[in-house]
């Protein structure tokens, strides 16, 4: 629902409290986001524990997903700030000690847009907390474990098979979304179609042309490392707390920051002689 809550436009969320995510799912979303500050972490404002309701920032411009199907209007400069951001995000939740969260649920219907297209991760119902050993590195995160959740083509196929949820089942998630935002395509086979396209040397053709001329060497890259992240063995994937791992993230969001050079003109005075 949306509603105004002080004068300011709130989205309401209300869940069964009988059903069988209702309450737990209530539960574990305010518990992770009454912790939660990032700018690209959707914001809790208040809840309702009678009803297992929620209410958070109204974001007027809906799913990441709307955007993508409907009109495909983000240009590749917006795409690749999202990733950034959502990239920052992640990072933030799997730094938090001395218990890293796993958000377990990361999709296109999860990342919501405000007015001006910035996104904020959302829907942190699924979301758990892995224990960090202390003074290790990311890679160290002991594995949680718990029934399988999550979304069919995002999902974690080992996190499937095995219930072990670690930060590398995000991972996994993030690389699907990389390939779907730079593509445009939803079909759930998508990291086939890149892999396809790659070995054919054709990046141009898997590049959604809607948002624009791509920089095709830096996304192709980019591609390349969200394949990685979908890889069947956990090892291979890039850590999303690693910055040298994302540097052609990195790269392609300081292309898309720079402004255009302008061409020059010299204004010549002609006389008649």
């Amino acid at each position: 629902y949306k509603g105004k809550l002080g004068g300011v436009a709130v989205a309401i969320k209300l869940l069964r409290p009988h059903g069988r995510q209702g309450f737990p799912e209530y539960k574990q979303e305010v518990v992770v986001l009454s912790r939660m500050e990032h700018p690209h972490i959707v914001r809790l404002m208040g809840v309702c524990p009678e009803s297992c309701g929620l209410v958070y920032e109204h974001l007027p411009n809906g799913t990441l997903l709307d955007i993508l199907s409907n009109s495909k209007s983000l240009s590749w400069k917006d795409r690749v700030r999202i990733l950034g951001e959502q990239r920052s995000a992640l990072a933030y939740l799997h730094s938090c000690r001395p218990h890293a969260i796993i958000h377990a649920d990361l999709k296109l219907t999860n990342i919501l847009l405000d007015a001006a297209n910035s996104s904020r991760l959302g829907d942190f119902g699924t979301a758990r907390a892995v224990h960090v050993k202390p003074l290790q590195d990311q890679a160290d995160t002991i594995c949680r474990r718990t029934n399988p959740m999550g979304t069919t083509g995002y999902m974690d196929p080992v996190f499937f098979v095995t219930g072990e949820l670690t930060a590398e089942s995000d991972v996994y998630a993030f690389g699907v979304v990389v390939l779907q935002v730079l593509t445009g395509l939803l079909d759930l086979n998508i990291a086939d179609q890149v892999r396809e396209a790659l070995k054919m040397d054709a990046v141009h053709s898997v590049l959604d042309a809607s948002a624009g001329s791509w920089p095709e060497v830096q996304a192709e890259k980019l591609l390349r490392l969200a394949l990685r992240c979908c890889s069947l063995e956990r090892k291979r994937r890039p850590a999303i707390t690693c910055d040298a791992e994302w540097r052609s993230l990195d790269i392609m969001l300081r292309m898309a920051n720079s402004p255009s050079k302008s061409r020059k003109w010299t204004s010549i005075s002609i006389h008649a002689t």
